[in-house]
């Protein structure tokens, strides 16, 4: 079965479409990418944002403690993806708020992974769902190709990805977290308390 892409919360849809529609009328843009945007800007492929924190990563929770953020949209220039845009939940649960504009390898990257994952012979087969799993403090994002049939997790890594992490390639899950958790474990023993200054 194809790979399942929820809708954006109808909030989220709006407030990302009006606050790109003004920028674009005003030519307020301060991303360049945006600036110089020649085509009607579009927005696509929305997709939930699931943050995971290095204390987490360290316990060795995974990704069922992966918190939802809010929502991300892909932004395209005609054919080319050139940007996103964020929004966060704040408050009650089903208000959105616009968080920014983003550009740079992520966005297009993102685009990328996601026809990766829709091609994948076990996602064509099974009952999967798209997500995008971040971890911040690792400068690390990946599509997270959620199983609901319950075979087991995929993550695709965006470029860049962390050194020794293969961008564009899908890798189960648990697999990932292990190498992203040791990671984890080595930047959390560099704390406020360390002077090694390392």
């Amino acid at each position: 079965m194809p790979l399942h892409i929820p809708e954006a919360p109808e909030t989220a849809t709006a407030v990302v479409s009006s606050t790109v529609r003004a920028f674009a009328e005003s030519g307020n843009f301060r991303l360049p990418t945006l600036r110089s945007a020649t085509g009607p800007l579009q927005i696509t492929q929305s997709h939930q944002v699931f943050t995971l924190a290095l204390t987490d990563l360290v316990a060795g929770r995974g990704l069922q403690a992966a918190r939802p953020s809010g929502w991300r949209f892909l932004i395209q220039d005609g054919e080319k993806v050139v940007a996103a845009a964020e929004t966060v939940v704040t408050g009650v649960s089903t208000e959105h708020l616009f968080s920014g504009f983003n550009e740079g390898p992520f966005a297009p990257s993102t685009a990328d992974a996601i026809r990766t994952a829709q091609g994948l012979p076990d996602v064509q087969d099974g009952e999967f769902e798209l997500r995008l799993l971040r971890v911040a403090a690792l400068y690390f994002m990946a599509v997270w190709v959620y199983d609901t049939g319950g075979k087991g997790d995929l993550l695709v890594p965006l470029a860049p990805a962390p050194q020794g992490i293969q961008a564009g390639q899908a890798v189960a899950a648990t697999t990932l977290l292990r190498e992203l958790a040791s990671r984890a474990e080595a930047g959390a023993a560099v704390g406020p308390g360390d002077t090694s200054g390392g």
